[in-house]
């Protein structure tokens, strides 16, 4: 007769050899998980190094060509706004540095930049509206200017400062209302000129480099576009300009090409934080001046990269 104690024996051999069976397994499953996991590390690693490497080359040919284009600039834009009277206006969005480069094309393409203009972020922040709105209403408005009917801020300040930067179809407004005008929103600080003087323009640039930010981004970007529709209807034409971020949903470019009946009438350049999009912030100006309208560069909504280089 088999004893209890033989049971207790047996049943702990076989407990040990499970044990260790599992042990070794476990041991040889760890190692082949160790081991693809290496090669997926080796993998990863070789994969990381290959897109670095190509990062590193488009980023050299980006460069490279950069510098082509600001070599042939001169050439290129070379009297296609000869006698052209600019008005450069950045909104907060606008960088310096963008702001400078479209300047310097301008200038190239033989343009007269009448003055820069630099919008605060009080101009289009809500919350500034009874400002903007009491003192575009309230009395002392320029000889000629027709203030709109209209109970909106954004709408009485675009209108007010398209008159002062661009005049009207009847004509310049004076040196003097030009002043005036400027001189009251900044005491409201809400822009700042970036140049010695600021006269008026026959076409304006309109410089926002990338997305409008901050609290309530909708109605800051309907009182720029405002400012837009506001700055085509008083002169010759308006382009509308910045980098890729700026033609997103939170841009002003993607806010412009989102508006059919604004899209027709003003033109935008999606890459001019870019020589090439300088160069074509020319060229899509001079088309405005002959009366064409297109949007260009890289992002959603460009119809091409490059305006055409003459009036169809």
């Amino acid at each position: 007769m088999i004893g209890f104690r033989y049971h207790i024996v047996s049943l702990a051999a076989v407990l040990l050899a499970v044990a260790l069976g599992v042990l070794l397994g476990t041991t040889q499953l760890s190692g082949a998980i160790g081991d693809d996991q290496k090669a997926q590390v080796r993998s990863l690693a070789k994969d990381n190094g290959d897109l670095q490497a190509q990062l590193r080359s488009a980023t050299a040919l980006t460069r490279s060509d950069d510098a082509v284009t600001t070599r042939l600039a001169p050439k290129l834009v070379a009297g296609a706004l000869k006698g052209a009277k600019v008005v450069v206006l950045a909104t907060p969005q606008a960088t310096d540095a963008g702001t400078d480069g479209v300047t310097k094309a301008l200038q190239q393409a033989g343009a007269t930049v009448t003055g820069r203009v630099q919008l605060t972020d009080g101009y289009s922040d809500p919350r500034r509206a009874e400002d903007a709105k009491s003192f575009v209403t309230g009395g002392s408005q320029p000889a000629g200017f027709q203030l709109p009917e209209s109970d909106d801020a954004g709408v009485l300040s675009a209108a007010l400062l398209s008159y002062a930067l661009l005049g009207d179809k009847k004509g310049d407004p004076t040196a003097a209302t030009t002043s005036e005008v400027l001189s009251g929103f900044s005491t409201l600080k809400m822009l700042r000129t970036d140049s010695d003087s600021v006269a008026a323009g026959d076409l304006a640039v309109v410089v926002s480099s990338g997305a409008v930010t901050g609290a309530e981004p909708a109605p800051r970007l309907a009182t720029l576009t405002s400012l837009v529709s506001s700055l085509d209807n008083a002169g010759r034409g308006v382009v509308v300009v910045g980098g890729p971020a700026a033609a997103g949903p939170t841009g002003l470019i993607g806010a412009l090409r989102a508006d059919q009946g604004l899209a027709s009438a003003v033109s935008s350049v999606d890459d001019a934080d870019r020589p090439v999009g300088q160069v074509a912030t020319v060229f899509a100006l001079a088309q405005e001046a002959a009366g064409h309208s297109g949007q260009y560069g890289t992002a959603a909504g460009s119809e091409g990269p490059f305006p055409p280089l003459s009036a169809s």
